[in-house]
Parts: structure tokens; sequence; C-alpha cells
């Protein structure tokens, strides 16, 4: 019996090793990434990025896609919503069908459009506006992300269950995820609160160094809010975030997954009842163990936990890619592209993907809502929202 299972050892190894030596010798299956490398948008796009050359790096080892391995090619947006486009065409140039983009609508939109039109997918790990898909792109523009339309309603949802009625909501308006963010925030909940229940709203902008402003009118408002989205994206979120703790109000903060982690959290000191939704835990406290062994492993592998959770959909995306080609045997844009649209619930890292063809983002994703005590973070609840406003 042990002559017998050490030659199934054997043989299994042979197989296994076998298999990636011989993907090794094929020709790969290039990937290209037109993302921000330099500039304040690859504070967002790096980490998925690693996550995506950890997932490429799983497959070859195991044999690749069809017997192939995967490379993945970069080309730099700097940031600049215009050089989306240059950098899509210079990894298609090098071989990618399917492009990778910058997971946003505004800073990834040139790039996947310059891909549609070339017949390429585009794949946006983390864009969450609705629009980035057929609606606003293209038919070939797929995102793994949740839709804002879910983060805003998760967070009125939240809101609601702790008992908050009178709401307050300031809106950063430089990318439309934000925007969106705040109209489900704000449809939503006056639906589970009633009209009234919306006390007040302001918009500011990136370049808005004070809001002391907004600051004044929050406090004229009769009644006060006892809960405040405040839906942003950093630099200039925790420059707001720090002026309203400031001044003296101490009501509950809600913002979404632009405000998730820690590294921009020094400019806010020991803040306390700020919460945000986001599409998992990267302190190693989420529900689901698969995302915090996949943290454990980053972190030992990059010296730092993840930046944020949007470094899930990064590996997801690749993981997503390879069932899908070899689902239709074969790694042509349009056969993905096909295999995609009938992924039903389909459980990937980042949590349950479905897709089908005028859909090309998750609404009905559950997301984690997170707290910050003291400067502390952690996890509070795993929420489905329960429905969506327009949908």
């Amino acid at each position: 019996m042990r002559k017998v299972s050490s030659l199934l050892f054997v043989s299994s190894f042979l197989t296994c090793f076998g298999g990636a030596a011989l993907a090794q010798d094929k020709e790969p299956i290039t990937i290209g990434a037109a993302i921000a490398q330099t500039g304040f948008i690859a504070a967002y796009d790096a980490d998925p990025a690693k996550a995506a050359e950890m997932a490429a790096e799983d497959i070859n080892k195991s044999g690749g896609v069809l017997g192939r391995p995967l490379k993945i090619v970069y080309s730099d947006t700097k940031s600049e919503i215009p050089q989306g486009a240059v950098s899509a065409m210079e990894v298609m140039d090098q071989g990618a069908d399917i492009v990778i983009v910058t997971g946003d609508f505004d800073f990834g939109g040139t790039a996947a459009r310059a891909a549609n039109a070339e017949g390429k997918l585009a794949i946006a790990p983390f864009a969450a506006d609705p629009k980035f898909g057929v609606e606003g792109i293209g038919p070939y523009a797929f995102s793994f992300s949740t839709a804002s339309d879910t983060v805003g309603t998760v967070l009125a949802e939240f809101a609601s269950s702790k008992g908050w009625q009178k709401a307050y909501a300031l809106t950063q308006t430089n990318i439309q995820y934000d925007l969106s963010v705040s109209a489900a925030f704000q449809a939503r909940f006056k639906e589970l609160n009633g009209e009234d229940s919306l006390v007040g709203t302001d918009t500011f902008s990136m370049d808005d160094a004070s809001i002391a402003t907004h600051i004044t009118r929050i406090k004229a408002l009769d009644p006060q809010p006892d809960v405040a989205l405040l839906s942003t994206f950093t630099p200039a979120g925790p420059g707001a975030l720090r002026q309203l703790r400031a001044a003296g109000l101490t009501m509950p903060i809600l913002s979404g997954e632009d405000m998730d982690g820690d590294y921009w959290l020094e400019s806010v000191p020991n803040l306390s009842d700020f919460y945000y939704a986001a599409m998992g835990s990267i302190f190693g406290d989420d529900p689901r163990p698969e995302v915090n062994e996949f943290v454990a492993r980053f972190t030992e592998l990059h010296g730092n936990h993840p930046s944020t959770a949007h470094t899930l959909t990064g590996y997801s995306v690749i993981e997503a890619i390879k069932m899908a080609a070899e689902r239709a045997g074969s790694v042509e844009p349009d056969a993905i592209k096909a295999e995609f649209e009938k992924f039903d619930e389909v459980p990937l890292l980042v949590g349950p993907t479905s897709f089908d063809e005028t859909t090309h983002i998750n609404f009905m994703r559950p997301m984690v809502i997170m707290e910050v005590q003291d400067g502390e973070h952690s996890f509070v609840e795993l929420r489905t929202p329960e429905k969506i406003p327009g949908r």
C-alpha cells in the first residue's frame, strides 16, 4: 500500500509540475494593464495590480489557462484621464486582448472606450459607477466592483438600522462615484425615514481647501442631523473630515469605499464614530476566512496589508478570466464576454459575482460595514442591500 501511495503521489506531482512546465513553454496569454503607476490615482491602482500578479502566478504554477501562462504588461496613465486611451493602445500593441483599466468611470473610461473600439475586453477591477459597462462604455466593458448604488443603499439601510433618522449629505463632485453613492444614499434614506429626513445637502470639490461655509450651514440646521454622509475620496476627504470634527460636529459620519484603509488616518487623529462600506475588511477580521487568508498572504509578501479592499478585485479579475476562458475553451474576447454574461453568483474572492447581457457590474453583492473608534478599525457587519432605489 505504501508503494502504491508513493506512486500516486509521484504521479500527481509530475502531472502538476509537468503541466506547469508545459504551460511555461507555450505562448503566453497577454493581459494589458492601462492603469496609474504614478500620480494620485496610483494609490488606488497599485495594490489591485499586485493582487492580479499574485493570481497570475498562482494560475501559472497550476498549469496556466488552457495550458498557456498568463503575462501582464503595463502602461502608465499617469493619473491623467486623456492618457488612458494612449495607454490602452500601447498594451494592445503588445498583444493584449484583455485590458485592465483604472477602477473609476472617469479615470478608467478613456482606456476602456479605446479597448471597446478594438473589440477587446475592458475590465475595471473596482469601477463602481453603474455606467461602467454596456451603458456608458460599451459591450466589452465589465466591472468586478460592487455598484455605487449598492454602497449608498447599504449605508442608508445601516444608518436607519441604528435609529438615525435625520441625515445631512456632503458630496465631493470630482468623480461620478461619489455623486452616485450620495444620490443612492439620499434616495434610500428618504424611502426609509420620510421626505423630511434629509435635513441638508452640500457639495464641494477637490480644490476646496476649506469647508468652513458648509460647517456654518450644518450648525444652522434645524433640526440637527443625527448622522452625516461624507461622499468623497482622498486626499480631499480626510481634510473635510478633520474640519468637521475640529468644528465640534460629533455626529456619526458615513463614507463609501474611497475612504477605506488606514493610510490617511494620521491626518485625523483619534477619529471616532466613523463608518464606511467596503468590499471586505483588510484588518484580518472579515467574516469570510478566504478574505483573511488573502490579506495575510498579501501582507507577508508585500510587507503591509492591502491599502484598501479594492485589492480583492484585482485577484478576482484574473481568477474570473481563467474560469471564463476554460469554460469557453478560448481566450478570444467574444468567447470570454459570452461566458462572463453567464456568471450567476460565481464565488470569487471579492464575493458572489453575476453578469448578464445588459448588466456588467454587481448590485446585490454583500458589503462589510467598517467602524473607526479611537483611530482603530473593526468589522461591524456584513450587509446585503434590501432594496436599491430605481432597480
